[in-house]
């Protein structure tokens, strides 16, 4: 049987999208004001009132200039909803580039919707630099956060190899998730999909890797990432399959020893910044 992902503490993610966000070369957006938390929220709402149209004509120009007005003043909605605003071109022109800096300011303050988003665009090379394990990565972490959307993106990436090792097991197991919480009919035909798709040994590993990764900070996204990277830069981790082991171990041991980082204990922050730094 399965095992149903808990989402975790948002405090939690939080601190992982923090931290592994601070490695972006994206510029962003000129202009941040010091935080006012009332401010920022009284400017959020008159945003979502002129994009709804809620006690005033629709105007998606003016709902926009409410919501970067807000997201300068702190508001990660208000720097999801800008973000999602130049994505598709309501109340702007499209422009993917800036997208991605609005959605990366909404990531690095936590907001997992974003941090989806911002996946599916290094996976597309869409206003950023095409990064397709960056890109599997903030899916994997929103996924754990209890993204549906996220964890199908993911099934697929494992499916076909896309920013991750190709796993018939996980990409039934991420399906079969977001099957859970979302009844959506293409999500549930997704799912039976690629339970066909994969053995009774495969999903069963898959479950167990997931289960276990739930103890650790990063997760099985982080792990992987880790694994795939330290082989990428000329060390032996063993298999990318999330599961951390001795050889695991030993190679970020070396990796960390080679720059200068503290041995010992789990792959953090400080490993996968280091790492992605390398990688660009």
């Amino acid at each position: 049987m399965a095992y149903r992902i808990a989402p975790k503490p948002l405090s939690l993610l939080c601190a992982a999208v923090l931290g592994l966000a601070g490695c972006s070369a994206l510029p962003l957006p000129i202009g941040t004001l010091p935080a006012d938390p009332e401010k920022a929220e009284q400017h959020y709402r008159e945003g979502l009132h002129y994009t709804q149209g809620v006690g005033v004509t629709q105007d998606y120009a003016r709902g926009m200039q409410s919501f970067r007005q807000a997201a300068r003043l702190g508001s990660a909605n208000a720097a999801y909803m800008a973000g999602m605003g130049y994505l598709t071109g309501r109340g702007v022109a499209a422009d993917d580039a800036s997208a991605a800096r609005w959605l990366e300011v909404a990531n690095r303050d936590g907001h997992i919707g974003a941090t989806f988003q911002l996946g599916k665009l290094y996976l597309k090379g869409q206003g950023v630099d095409q990064d397709r394990a960056w890109g599997a990565l903030l899916l994997g972490l929103a996924a754990a956060n209890g993204h549906s959307q996220a964890m199908l993106e993911l099934a697929v990436c494992y499916r076909a190899g896309i920013g991750v090792p190709t796993d018939p097991g996980l990409a039934w197991y991420w399906a079969d998730q977001a099957s859970r919480i979302d009844s959506n009919p293409l999500i549930q035909t997704v799912s039976a999909r690629l339970y066909h798709d994969s053995n009774a040994a495969q999903r069963q590993n898959a479950s167990d890797r997931a289960g276990s990764a739930q103890k650790r900070a990063l997760g099985l996204a982080g792990a992987t990432y880790t694994q795939q990277q330290l082989k990428q830069q000329g060390y032996n981790p063993g298999p990318a399959d999330g599961l951390w082991g001795p050889a695991s171990s030993r190679a970020l041991d070396a990796f960390r020893n080679a720059h200068a980082l503290p041995r010992g204990g789990a792959p953090d922050n400080a490993d996968l910044l280091r790492l992605r730094a390398l990688s660009q």
